[in-house]
């Protein structure tokens, strides 16, 4: 717990505001010129070249932010989900707690240091659901009004999932078991298939999927009548996130398939001219956000929230299309996914104080947790590379997060090919592998299951050639950091 301090400086605190900006990689940010406002703060201020995300998906990630601990350290969010997920996680995890709720989080101890907080969440995930919003004095889930505006009939008649919770997941399991047992297998396959990719399309279109915006408009609606009625003299710390970058895509080819584990299992072929369309589709959804970026910074300015402001930009993971054979993510920390921007934009009276730092050494978007404490206490007026450097940094996948059909998957197994390969791909991800970063050098080290990989990432970025043969001695060191 931070320590009391002297209210009376309270006023003279500086705001600190972090746009995450979901799902989205440093490969496809830094040097974008189509995304002009994150591309302009990325040369003027302090950008972190090398910043990694601490997990492969949300919660782990956002967990580890707001505890400043690995993502192994958080149980609630490092548990086998596929294996022990079943009934206990429905389809949207809602009702799933990933934090404690009596949790020393961020928010909690920035209101010792007398700030007021809130959160805007886009992400079903980041919610007072959740236990992820622990510690926040306002909490305002934008998904659940924004996203199914585009779809309100059909929303409505997936309510008994958000609501049923694990009774309704099990009536759902059984339900496909017992109206599929009697078929012959001859047609299981086809029929399976066609299911699957109906209720795929139909879910993604409850939560408007497809639509280029999916919360950033009502997210800067929130935002500005937050900063209008409901912000008082304390210093703010406000959390938002936008979730536009995640699948699944307006892609311009309708008939390019999105579903994640029918490209892993081979059901689906994941060939140059799919991974081309669903990467084009989240440039485009990139774009969007950038100019979202640039209304938030607007309606800040105009609120006068900058005048003595830090702004940070970052995500809690990438996105693979098609690299080392994969898609999406939740899936090995390979830098498709573990490399994601951070940047530090630091305000005063409105105005951006161009800082253009870079920093090209490995940092964890974890360790934002610890400068954001500084800042608050006044340890220094701007965040401008005096972030946290570990000697090792990590990126920790724990298991796949899609677990919650692995029960019906498991039934239907035995009388369908189609269904055991995708159990088969879903049990073949579900491993721990964890991504260590020392300076140049990147160990995927898989606990004794398979060889480790080392690759040199200034060298080779595309993870291309294993030098650990050569290496042996530094890949043991860097193993090793993860057992002390």
């Amino acid at each position: 717990m931070v320590s009391q301090i002297d209210f009376r400086s309270v006023k003279m605190r500086k705001n600190i505001i972090v746009l995450l900006l979901d799902t989205v990689r440093a490969s496809d940010t830094y040097g974008n010129n189509q995304l002009s406002t994150i591309n302009y703060l990325s040369r003027h201020a302090t950008t972190y070249e090398r910043a990694v995300a601490p997990g492969v998906w949300t919660p782990p990630s956002h967990a580890a932010l707001f505890m400043d601990k690995r993502v192994s350290q958080i149980k609630q969010v490092s548990r086998n989900f596929l294996t022990n997920g079943t009934y206990k996680i429905d389809p949207w995890m809602v009702k799933t707690k990933f934090l404690k709720a009596n949790e020393e989080t961020l928010a909690r101890k920035l209101s010792v240091y007398g700030y007021q907080s809130v959160l805007l969440s886009n992400n079903p995930f980041v919610t007072s659901f959740t236990n992820l919003a622990t510690g926040f004095e306002s909490v305002q889930d934008v998904w659940m009004e924004s996203n199914i505006k585009y779809n309100k009939g059909l929303a409505s008649k997936f309510n008994f999932i958000l609501n049923g919770g694990a009774e309704a997941r099990v009536k759902m399991i059984q339900t496909g078991y017992w109206a599929t047992r009697f078929l012959p297998k001859s047609i299981m396959d086809r029929t399976y298939t066609r299911l699957r990719k109906m209720m795929f399309e139909r879910t993604a279109k409850v939560d408007g999927s497809y639509e280029l915006d999916r919360g950033s408009e009502d997210t800067n609606t929130c935002l500005k009548k937050y900063l209008s009625y409901e912000r008082d003299y304390r210093p703010q710390f406000m959390f938002l996130n936008y979730i536009e970058a995640h699948e699944h895509y307006p892609v311009e080819d309708t008939k390019v398939s999105q579903d994640k584990w029918a490209y892993l299992s081979g059901v689906e072929e994941m060939n140059e001219y799919n991974m081309k369309h669903l990467h084009r589709g989240y440039l485009k959804r990139l774009r969007y956000l950038d100019r979202s970026v640039k209304k938030t910074l607007e309606i800040l300015k105009s609120k006068g929230a900058l005048e003595n402001a830090a702004v940070i930009i970052t995500s809690d993971h990438g996105q693979f299309f098609g690299e080392h054979g994969m898609l999406f993510h939740s899936l090995p920390p390979y830098e498709g996914i573990s490399r994601v921007p951070l940047i530090a934009a630091n305000y005063r009276n409105g105005k951006l104080v161009k800082s253009r730092d870079l920093v090209e050494t490995p940092v964890s978007v974890s360790a934002l947790h610890t400068s954001i404490l500084d800042l608050a206490a006044g340890k220094y007026d701007y965040m401008d590379g005096n972030m946290r450097k570990d000697r090792y940094v990590l990126c920790e996948h724990t298991g796949v997060s899609e677990g919650w059909d692995e029960k019906l998957l498991s039934m239907l197994a035995p009388r369908s090919v189609t269904v055991a390969n995708v159990l088969r791909a879903k049990r073949r991800y579900n491993k721990k592998v964890t991504a260590v970063y020392r300076k140049d050098m990147k160990l995927m080290h898989y606990f004794g299951r398979k060889k480790d990989e080392l690759y040199n990432i200034t060298k080779d970025q595309s993870e291309s050639t294993n030098i650990i043969d050569s290496n042996r001695l530094l890949a043991h060191q860097m193993a090793a950091s993860l057992y002390n």
